[in-house]
């Protein structure tokens, strides 16, 4: 990777923070792995840049975080809440889902601005002038891609996504990771990935309550054993969309990433749609398991197809199912979130399975337990 190696990565974070404690050694092998997939990438020199520096910010993060928690031990001993998890497959409604859950002010979301800096922790009171918040509200204002996914700088991003690069154990969906990658991820265990999860979230909260949280990212369905050990009071929502739909979206959206990261024509639509369909199978086949070693009692499912007819009411069935109840300022709330997200409100996502060399009939078989367990 650009003649780099972890040394190196490591002593550009330690030489931009002054600081030199990383909390443990957990990182390391993932920041090898990392290292060495990113040099196996087709990438143009402007992603490989954009990878090093992301490398380094993470590392970079990971030695504040630790160095808050050495002067504010105190964050350590605060108890978090829940979490409740929206997990699912990819374009199977998780962001919908969430964003919904968020517009109750019990709970406590991570937001894209605080994960990419998240020291200092954020104020209670003082958001809407916080420059990470101002920086990424202005930002927000040239985001043109909402056909393929809706983004809201004080919204709810995707935790596992964010905070899994503190440890090196990110996924990197928006590149095309090499099969040796792959395999490591999703055999890890990620028992140190949700540890420092917890300790980032603890520091996260410590002042801006509240501590019931809400997360979100569907590769949580690779791990949900894992995260129920971490979070023994967690609950989950499981979001459901027929894969034939399911897989060949998310081929098209991570093709766009492709192309935008990687040399011209590097990356066949062929081989994108094979690596979807295998890996999120794997994904569906490793949350139907853990389910059942969970306890099927901690989880509630949310159909797409019912969001989508009726978002109000499925809502509502949600929340029943979570022992909730729906007032009147949340309902209002709701119906003015659905007014301004409308499905096609922001245009057109175009696909189709053949494109990408699959059939509906090819990813229905893939995935006929999950199919089959979930009446899709």
């Amino acid at each position: 990777m650009d003649r780099l190696s972890p040394e190196r990565l490591i002593a550009e974070a330690v030489a931009a923070t002054g600081l030199t404690d990383f909390g443990g050694d957990d990182f390391r092998e993932g920041l090898a792995r990392n290292v060495e997939a990113f040099a196996q990438l087709p990438l143009t020199p402007q992603a490989l840049a954009a990878a090093r520096l992301r490398l380094v910010s993470d590392l970079a993060n990971r030695l504040r975080i630790q160095a808050w928690l050495r002067a504010n031990p105190e964050c350590e001993e605060q108890r978090i809440e829940g979490p409740l998890l929206v997990c699912g497959l990819p374009r199977t409604g998780t962001t919908a889902t969430v964003a919904m859950l968020a517009l109750d002010p019990r709970f406590r979301f991570l937001r894209g601005w605080e994960s990419r800096e998240p020291i200092p922790p954020p104020i209670a009171g003082e958001e809407d002038v916080d420059p990470r918040a101002v920086a990424a509200r202005e930002a927000a204002k040239t985001y043109d891609k909402a056909a393929l996914h809706l983004f809201d700088p004080d919204g709810p991003e995707e935790d596992l996504v964010m905070l899994a690069g503190l440890t090196m154990h990110g996924l990197h969906g928006a590149y095309p990771m090499p099969d040796d990658y792959m395999d490591w991820w999703i055999g890890e265990d990620f028992g140190p990935t949700y540890a420092w999860h917890a300790r980032t979230l603890k520091v996260l909260q410590s002042r801006r309550p509240p501590h019931l949280w809400l997360l979100k990212a569907p590769p949580h369905i690779f791990k949900l054993e894992a995260f129920a050990a971490q979070y023994p009071d967690a609950r989950f929502v499981m979001t459901h969309r027929d894969p034939a739909k399911v897989v060949a979206s998310v081929a098209s959206l991570y093709q766009d990433f492709y192309q935008r990261q990687c040399d011209p024509g590097a990356i066949d639509k062929r081989w994108t749609g094979r690596r979807c369909l295998e890996f999120w199978a794997e994904g569906a086949r490793q949350a139907m398991t853990a389910r059942a070693r969970i306890g099927e009692h901690r989880f509630v499912d949310v159909y797409n197809r019912d969001v989508v007819r009726d978002p109000v009411g499925a809502f509502e069935k949600l929340y029943d199912g979570l022992g909730y109840a729906v007032d009147a300022d949340l309902r209002a709330r709701l119906e003015a979130y659905h007014a301004r997200n409308a499905q096609g409100r922001h245009g057109q996502h175009a696909y189709t399975a053949e494109e990408y060399g699959l059939s509906e009939p090819m990813i229905r078989a893939a995935f006929k337990d999950y199919v089959e367990r979930f009446g899709l």
